[in-house]
């Protein structure tokens, strides 16, 4: 009936009439039938009412001696105004009886009668109006339309239950019965101007008609204090929908209410405020009706926040319980960070204190630390010493190798060789060397200690503490190798509880050295040791690569700005041509600049710097990871990316890496295919199996969407290396993507670190 009657309503042709008319016809006896019933209800209800009136009358009268003089012409044109009748409030019913007693009173009986039916009309509109509400609320939506309906044929309050019908049409999935009632709120809100809550109406309706912007005008300039929280409630809705999310966050929060915890959460989440996000979840998780839809929720904000173990373990608990229904609620497709490759956001997120969390620190230090040889004179002839760049410590080993001189001789030959090869930044080739003598010499504690200062270089410091730790174990005396095994095992997330109380122990039973002394100091750096750390930095000692750096170190972490501006100067006028070395420099002078101008002054300086290239080229991985990114910041990779390939079609000595730099670099000036290709030539031709390397052709193969192989890839370096949590991490992301929530949280289980952030991966909710 309803739907047949809006047909009707919505026709403008005389032919969509036509069939309609025919039908009522058909139906006019019965219809005719229901009208006298109608009729003769309404005549008996409208009697009772004029008795009731009549007894109020009367009963006022006796209260009321004095006679007013009244209008009662002026008085029923005013009543008959339609804006008298608007509101739904006790107060005005009453008001209107009390006039409409005074007219009959009056002997305006006529009048008075007309007034009468019309607030008998207004009782029943209201009765029509509640029980559409009471229905609405019990989500019987098909009776309160009925009721509304209703109510707008009783011509009262039209507007208002035009929307609610509006509402209950959209409930039951009819757009066309939806889009008639708005439209028809629409025609009657003028009616509604002086009603306090007309900004609501005007909101509601220009939301419904999905003009947002109209809507929040109205919802900001509310008409009353009337519904505050359904305003803030709807005008929040609208500012989310158009990513104003802040703004929807500050309106909800106003007048939020306890189920709006859900809600508030994931408008945290949204602008990358995860703590905020957490702490909603939790309290909407203990007050709920759609718990999946929260603990999801809950599990992405673990996982955003590094807690990936919690994350894991509601996933768990979910999939036991809902199955695959529970990987359908929030779907995720893994992305590359867009830091990785765009300029303004790196800008945004690049953080100056370049160099100074824990794995930057040791790499570091790493990178300026000496090798070893037995035989400094020899090894000096060998590699004809003159660079600055020559980092050897000429302390030799324990006095038990010199009864192997004979064989030592020749060991310290081919270690020349890898430090001659390190030293020219050929670090991978230097690590090749090393690694072969190590099956000739497993014993020797100097091999040992180059080999994994190599290994820290190019950044697998697993392989790295394995053999600092065989070089300090094959010699006490190797305080340096004790301390970056020390180093290399936090960054694995090892027990070296046991290996750092040896280290100490041997350090402090060493009579020759002094109470502050650089191996101690090293040790306590891992402690965060800030009193032992400022004693050392205050000691006078050689300027030596290593120990100005570690000074550089120590002051900022003690915030000594002073001493940090002068180590570090020190450090560039010892290395001028270094790329770390300058750097650093140049971090430190333009620290408190703005990100705009430290980019510009990158651009200035580096242009006219004459550097040693060879450490990008082929070096140490901090080189590579800091140069690119200061280069992003700067906007002047893709100049060195063009000097990077005319390198690569020249290169004859070194093919694999500056193969890999180039791989790189692709990588952060957006050229994934590229990348890719370059990464899959590594691996199949240059047979460069090392976790690292592979797990960047997994970034590679992400960029350009070839998630299968990204996810074969990243399996591999995992199995390569069983401590690469980044490789572990884009494994997990890719599993629950493709609804694997099992093999997705046996990955998450294996990162144990509560802070956990991936430098590379990131992932956006697809629906």
């Amino acid at each position: 009936m309803a739907e047949e009657e809006i047909i009707i309503l919505e026709a403008g042709e005389d032919e969509t009439l036509e069939p309609k008319q025919e039908k009522s016809e058909q139906t006019k006896q019965p219809i005719d039938q229901k009208k006298k019933l109608f009729i003769i209800g309404g005549v008996v209800f409208l009697i009772l009412f004029i008795i009731i009136i009549t007894v109020i009358i009367s009963l006022n009268t006796a209260k009321e001696p004095k006679v007013l003089d009244v209008n009662t012409t002026k008085l029923a044109e005013k009543l008959h105004k339609k804006n008298e009748f608007d509101q739904f409030s006790p107060s005005n019913l009453e008001n209107m009886i009390k006039k409409a007693n005074i007219l009959y009173e009056r002997g305006n009986k006529k009048e008075a009668l007309t007034v009468y039916k019309r607030i008998s009309t207004f009782n029943e509109a209201i009765s029509y109006y509640n029980i559409g509400v009471a229905k609405l609320k019990e989500k019987a939506y098909k009776e309160s339309l009925d009721s509304f309906k209703k109510a707008i044929d009783n011509e009262e309050q039209r507007c208002v239950s035009a929307i609610n019908a509006a509402v209950c049409a959209l409930h039951l999935g009819k757009q066309n019965l939806f889009k008639y009632y708005i439209d028809l709120a629409y025609t009657y809100l003028p009616m509604e101007s002086n009603a306090p809550l007309y900004s609501y109406y005007v909101g509601l309706i220009n939301y419904y008609k999905g003009y947002y912007y109209e809507s929040l005008a109205a919802l900001s300039h509310a008409s009353s204090s009337y519904y505050n929280y359904e305003q803030d409630y709807l005008a929040s809705k609208i500012l989310s929908s158009i990513n104003i999310n802040t703004q929807a966050i500050n309106r909800l929060e106003k007048s939020a209410k306890t189920n709006d915890a859900f809600t508030l959460g994931l408008l945290y989440a949204r602008i990358g405020e995860f703590k905020a996000a957490k702490k909603y979840l939790l309290a909407a998780n203990g007050n709920t009706e759609h718990p999946l839809h929260v603990k999801t929720a809950l599990a992405l904000v673990y996982n955003k926040l590094g807690e990936l173990p919690n994350s894991a373990k509601i996933m768990n608990e979910l999939y036991k319980q809902y199955n695959e229904k529970a990987t359908k609620i929030y779907p995720i497709r893994v992305t590359l960070k867009d830091s990785l490759f765009n300029v303004n956001i790196a800008q945004e997120e690049f953080d100056k204190a370049l160099f100074f969390d824990d794995k930057r620190t040791y790499s570091l230090l790493f990178y300026f630390a000496p090798f070893k040889v037995f035989n400094a004179k020899q090894t000096i002839n060998f590699i004809r010493k003159g660079s600055m760049n020559v980092f050897i410590d000429e302390i030799g080993p324990a006095l038990s190798y010199l009864k192997q001189s004979s064989t030592m001789s020749k060991v310290n030959i081919s270690i020349s060789s890898g430090i001659k090869k390190a030293l020219n930044h050929h670090t991978e080739q230097a690590n090749q060397i090393f690694l072969k003598m190590i099956d000739t010499y497993p014993k020797h504690s100097i091999l040992h200690y180059n080999l994994a200062l190599t290994y820290a270089q190019i950044g697998d410091f697993s392989k790295a503490y394995k053999h600092f730790a065989k070089s300090y174990h094959l010699d006490n005396n190797n305080y340096t190798a004790g301390a970056f095994a020390i180093m290399c095992g936090k960054l694995i997330r090892t027990d070296i509880e046991k290996l750092k109380e040896d280290v100490k122990a041997s350090i402090t039973s060493e009579d020759q050295l002094e109470k502050s002394n650089l191996f101690i100091s090293l040790v306590h750096l891992t402690e965060n040791n800030q009193l032992s750390l400022t004693r050392w930095l205050e000691h006078k000692k050689e300027k030596t690569p290593l120990n100005l750096i570690f000074d550089t170190i120590i002051a900022q972490k003690i915030f000594n700005e002073k001493a940090y501006r002068q180590k570090a100067t020190l450090l560039k006028s010892v290395l001028p041509r270094d790329i770390m070395a300058n750097i650093i420099n140049f971090n430190v002078k333009h620290k408190k600049t703005d990100i705009k101008k430290y980019a510009k002054g990158i651009q200035i300086d580096f242009k006219k710097l004459d550097l040693d290239y060879n450490s990008f080229y082929y070096g140490p991985r901090i080189v590579k990871e800091s140069y690119i990114k200061l280069l992003q910041i700067g906007g002047l990779l893709y100049h060195e990316r063009n000097r990077l390939i005319k390198k690569m079609e020249l290169e004859k000595t070194d093919v694999a890496a500056i193969v890999q730099t180039l791989a790189y670099t692709n990588i952060y000036t957006h050229n994934f295919e590229e990348a890719y290709v370059l990464y899959n030539q590594l691996i199949d031709e240059l047979k460069k199996t090392d976790s690292e390397t592979i797990f960047l052709a997994a970034v590679a193969s992400i960029g350009a969407h070839h998630v299968e192989n990204a996810v074969a890839l990243l399996e591999l370096s995992k199995l390569t290396n069983p401590k690469n949590l980044e490789a572990r991490y884009g494994l997990g992301l890719l599993y629950q993507e493709i609804e694997n929530w099992e093999g997705a949280t046996i990955q998450y289980n294996k990162i144990d670190d509560s802070n956990f952030e991936s430098k590379y991966f990131a992932f956006k909710i697809t629906r």
